[in-house]
């Protein structure tokens, strides 16, 4: 009987990932609001570790603008800044762009019925108004094209962009609800894909992508 190759366990991860991700995923999800003060104590007192992992963990998230820190006084979470989203759908267009790119060669029929059975959960999520699950799905949708682009580098630029839209989709996914279709968008993409078209893809790719611009400048003007 052949044995199936046994996986190597993933290396366990350090104090500071553990508090890195975790606070990432409060922030992203809304479960630490904005303008909320952080205590490195708290948090230390959470995970059961010493502060430094804690303030090294918060030093990556200041880093990625995700919280602000005033040396000597209080770390907060960082606001939502309307005002930066045209720049951030603008890069994650163009970056899914070359994902989609990367990962065309990959697109088999066991991927692209993957996809569509993602996106009919999808449509019934949306249908039935779950907003967490929608968020979940549209997210899975595209890290598959980034999972198989097989580049680190542009993972990464993507992760960090990603985190900053979701808290903008988690915020305001009501409003911004009756104004995008990204099932319809995530169809044209695909069918594009089993049509061997990598133009007509990448061109849907990105107005999957920049189609939540015009109403995101609604909200911007009802804002100010």
């Amino acid at each position: 009987m052949p044995i199936p190759v046994k996986k190597e366990a993933a290396p366990p991860k350090t104090a500071k990932e553990r508090v890195y991700n975790e606070m990432r995923e409060w922030i992203i999800s809304g479960t630490l609001e904005p303008g909320e003060r952080i205590s490195d104590q708290e948090i230390a007192k959470y995970f059961s570790v010493s502060r430094t992992p804690v303030r090294e963990a918060i030093q990556l998230l200041a880093d990625q603008k995700l919280v602000t820190v005033l040396m000597g006084r209080e770390t907060r979470v960082a606001d939502i800044n309307l005002d930066e989203a045209d720049h951030l759908y603008k890069l994650m267009a163009v970056l899914n762009q070359l994902a989609l790119e990367f990962s065309f060669d990959k697109m088999t029929s066991q991927v692209l019925q993957k996809l569509r059975q993602n996106n009919k959960l999808l449509k019934k999520a949306v249908d039935a108004r779950d907003i967490k699950k929608s968020l979940m799905l549209d997210r899975e949708f595209h890290h598959t094209f980034l999972e198989l682009s097989g580049s680190y580098f542009l993972n990464e630029f993507c992760s960090v962009l990603d985190s900053h839209i979701v808290r903008i989709e988690h915020a305001y996914y009501q409003q911004l609800f009756h104004g995008i279709n990204s099932v319809t968008g995530h169809e044209v993409i695909l069918d594009a894909l089993e049509q061997k078209n990598l133009d007509k893809a990448k061109e849907a790719m990105a107005a999957n992508w920049l189609d939540t611009l015009p109403v995101l400048d609604e909200l911007k003007q009802k804002n100010n």
